[in-house]
């Protein structure tokens, strides 16, 4: 599975698609996240917003409230809410079917790691988990 995610992250990056990370500069797992995801080749521009703002980007991208997480990052339209495994980020940038990718905070995201789950959101919003 390893290798897959090595290909997959790889071919990703000959793209050279960034990701814009917003984020509160408050939050401390955050930053921690974003470095593991540009370990694994996933370009990431960090954008800090006070939470007002990043309220309402999240209220502007439709993001499920019950799904909303410490940041959101958006590509080509796109989000992903929370920290998301490195799959759930790649299906983001090849998956245009979707509207985006969330994990729920828990006691790994806390420090700044990857979720070992995440939710798929369709176009109509509807959301389903997946467990890599």
């Amino acid at each position: 599975m390893r290798r897959f995610l090595a290909l997959i992250v790889l071919h990703v990056s000959a793209f050279g698609s960034e990701i814009i990370a917003y984020y509160t500069p408050t939050c401390g797992c955050c930053s921690s996240y974003f470095s593991k995801l540009e370990k694994k080749g996933i370009k990431v521009q960090r954008v800090k917003l006070s939470p007002e703002e990043l309220g309402r980007m999240k209220l502007k991208m439709g993001i499920p409230p019950q799904l909303t997480s410490c940041h959101t990052m958006i590509y080509e339209n796109r989000f992903i809410e929370g920290h998301v495994p490195p799959e759930g980020v790649i299906r983001v940038l090849k998956d245009k079917s979707i509207r985006g990718v969330a994990s729920l905070h828990g006691k790994v995201s806390g420090l700044g790691g990857f979720e070992s789950s995440y939710f798929v959101v369709n176009k109509d919003n509807s959301f389903k988990e997946v467990k890599p």
